[in-house]
């Protein structure tokens, strides 16, 4: 593989330096069984590509096809990369795992956004085997964009994704990550960005499908005036996985960062939210709030929340909040007793639970398909009880 795509920390590490990761590492606990997956991966074969043509670009993680070209944006393949995107992180972790993604990466390329749009570029993945996909985006000073990246109904292999971010000095990025994938697959991403000064980072998150849904994010506010947001749903049926791991590190000053993400869990399926905020010492004036909200809809249904906040310096406001159990009887009381038969008034609660996220105007391109996913779902759940 392109070793060029390797800062200097990666290029000094092997994964054979590292332990396989099992549940006992703080940062994969709740997995079970399926920590035996992610180790000493086995990358596949590539096979054609399904080009849908509704998206700008369709990948099948080693190859991918561009359908439109845009005058903001330019695509680079990774084999052409002179370069890495991040020469140097700072509080990155390294895992056997990620090690093993960027040594085995199967294909992938470069996303330099260069003027300013509000059109989102879409990129829709697919698989029939392992790959290791690489996706690195760039945004230039004072420039905007926005992306999609779309794991669907053509996702029938295991994927895990490297994404990479580079935000200049007072540039914004919005992205929409979506796995709504209904086949038993690993869809697990490791995402890593560097925000510069006055840059501003807004992730919305969808994890409805796959076996295992992973994602695990790494965010260092680096610049003064630095911003990052994140909102996201899951919804988890049979026995589905929803492992969220988001870290926010907070060095520059007058920096920001604000997280809320929202579950509910049926059957046997779990989620896993773990949320730390780190703020250096020197890292002033900083705001960061995190909340993560689950309801179960059965016995057998588990969610875990972890917030964190690790704080070094004074002169800051944090808080956090998490809350997990079912839906409370007093509100069941309160819409039933308006002649709402109970599975109507569960549709109704659990409608009302998401849109504190999904009604946003952000989520206007996907909050249909959002919707839809979140009642089948729900039916999937009676229908199976």
């Amino acid at each position: 593989m392109n070793n060029k795509l390797f800062e200097k920390n990666l290029k000094s590490l092997s994964s054979k330096d590292f332990n396989n990761i099992s549940t006992k590492d703080e940062d994969w606990k709740y997995l079970g069984k399926k920590i035996f997956e992610l180790n000493d991966i086995e990358v596949g074969k590539s096979s054609d590509i399904q080009a849908s043509k509704k998206f700008d670009i369709d990948s099948n993680c080693f190859n991918y096809e561009l359908n439109s070209k845009h005058k903001h944006l330019e695509v680079a393949d990774i084999s052409s990369i002179k370069e890495p995107l991040i020469k140097e992180s700072i509080k990155r972790p390294f895992d056997k795992f990620n090690i093993e993604q960027f040594e085995k990466v199967t294909g992938g390329f470069q996303l330099n956004i260069t003027d300013d749009s509000e059109q989102y570029f879409s990129i829709n993945f697919q698989s029939n085997d392992n790959a290791i996909p690489y996706i690195g985006i760039k945004v230039d000073k004072n420039k905007s964009g926005k992306l999609f990246l779309n794991f669907d109904e053509l996702v029938n292999g295991n994927i895990y994704p490297i994404i990479e971010i580079l935000l200049n000095e007072n540039s914004n990025l919005e992205i929409i990550l979506s796995v709504t994938s209904q086949k038993n697959v690993n869809i697990v991403n490791s995402l890593y960005a560097q925000l510069e000064k006055d840059s501003n980072l807004t992730i919305h998150n969808i994890s409805t499908g796959a076996e295992l849904s992973r994602s695990r994010m790494d965010i260092d506010l680096l610049g003064n005036g630095s911003e990052f947001s994140l909102d996201g749903i899951y919804f988890g049926e049979e026995k589905q996985i929803h492992d969220n791991r988001v870290f926010v590190n907070h060095l520059g000053k007058n920096t920001s960062s604000n997280m809320i993400t929202k579950g509910v869990l049926g059957d046997e399926s779990s989620s896993i939210f773990t949320g730390t905020i780190h703020i250096a010492e020197g890292a002033e004036k900083t705001e960061s709030h995190q909340e993560n909200r689950n309801i179960l809809l059965s016995e057998e249904a588990t969610a875990q929340s972890v917030p964190n906040l690790e704080i070094l310096c004074d002169d800051v406001i944090c808080s956090h909040g998490s809350s997990v159990g079912p839906i409370e009887e007093s509100v069941y009381h309160y819409v039933m007793a308006r002649g709402i038969e109970k599975v109507d008034a569960d549709k109704l609660l659990i409608k009302g639970f998401f849109n504190e996220v999904i009604n946003d105007s952000k989520w206007e391109i996907i909050h249909d398909k959002v919707s839809n996913i979140i009642e089948e779902k729900y039916m999937n759940i009676i229908e199976s009880n």
